[in-house]
């Protein structure tokens, strides 16, 4: 018995305490609803709605704060039946993703049309040569070819809104995503994962190839 109370005392002391988190948004009429603790870093929360509108809300660490995400309120439309899961990821992830921790989930999308906007086409979020497609694992993407070499910038939008998810996660005009290219007309993907709300820039396939061959060659020569 004691071997026992000595291993909980131990998992205690070294589990991450996370806090608890709030739902506050327009179903609630932006009061502070406890979100349930999932004992995994996650917090979740099951609103109504009327179908296939349009919901928006944030999170918040206290019922009397507006913490996450700072640049706007986060936003999702309800399903056929007028629900949505909303589930906040306190979790710090290192997988190439953007963000990185406070990921905003929902479990339905909703959007009709997800478009890539930046400098690299005058931020017109409604340009279908950046309509991004979907490419299997609840990614979307797009290609393209950015001209000037240099510091860019990129958020995933709904098609001819703000509504985003950026460096920030899933909010309205979230921050963007700050990326950089090497030499001109160099060839990128923007992709999104509207479901975990994380967005991401890659070189291009036969970039990625080719530098490869280029490590390769290296190695021979030494």
């Amino acid at each position: 018995m004691r071997a026992l109370l000595a291993l909980l005392v131990a998992v205690l002391l070294v589990a991450p305490a996370y806090g608890d988190w709030y739902y506050r948004g327009d179903t609630n009429s932006w009061g502070a609803t406890p979100m349930t603790d999932n004992l995994d870093g996650t917090f979740s929360i099951t609103v109504t709605g009327t179908p296939g509108t349009f919901t928006a809300w944030k999170h918040s660490q206290a019922p009397d704060t507006w913490d996450w995400p700072g640049s706007g309120n986060s936003w999702a439309y309800f399903d056929g039946d007028g629900n949505l899961t909303i589930t906040l990821d306190t979790n710090v992830y290192a997988d190439g993703w953007m963000n990185t921790e406070k990921r905003v989930n929902i479990s339905h999308d909703g959007v009709s049309q997800w478009a890539a906007v930046g400098d690299f086409n005058g931020w017109n979020n409604n340009d279908s040569a950046m309509y991004m497609s979907a490419v299997g694992g609840g990614v979307y993407e797009v290609q393209a070819t950015i001209a000037t070499p240099g510091e860019h910038w990129y958020k995933a939008v709904s098609a001819g809104s703000w509504d985003a998810i950026g460096a920030d996660a899933r909010s309205v005009n979230a921050d963007n995503l700050g990326f950089t290219t090497t030499v001109a007309d160099e060839v990128v993907i923007f992709q999104v994962k509207p479901l975990e709300g994380v967005v991401r820039v890659i070189p291009e396939p036969a970039t990625l190839t080719l530098l490869g061959l280029g490590a390769l060659a290296l190695i021979r020569r030494r």
